[in-house]
């Protein structure tokens, strides 16, 4: 196994999405997101309406839309919710 690339189908088989992620190239990403924020901020200096701050490059298994998690049962977390629902046929 190590003298297949990482970005192998055996590779990434037994390593996941991220197999081709070595520290360089994350390293690489986050200083690339470092430096299109500066950008960002030095463009936008003094402005009254400032333009969209810079998306960061995706990172494997890494959902940018995910806030938060939970390992509860997926039965529970809707029973605690529930308990927050505001009750139907109320005062009207």
């Amino acid at each position: 196994m190590t003298a297949l690339p990482a970005e192998s189908t055996l590779g990434r088989a037994l390593a996941g999405e991220d197999a081709g992620w070595s520290l360089e190239t994350q390293l690489l990403a986050a200083l690339h997101d470092r430096l299109a924020e500066a950008n960002w901020q030095r463009a936008n200096e003094g402005t009254k309406s400032p333009s969209r701050r810079p998306t960061p490059l995706p990172r494997p298994g890494v959902r940018p839309d995910r806030i938060g998690g939970t390992q509860r049962d997926p039965r529970e977390v809707a029973a605690y919710l529930a308990r927050w629902q505001p009750v139907s046929g109320g005062e009207g």
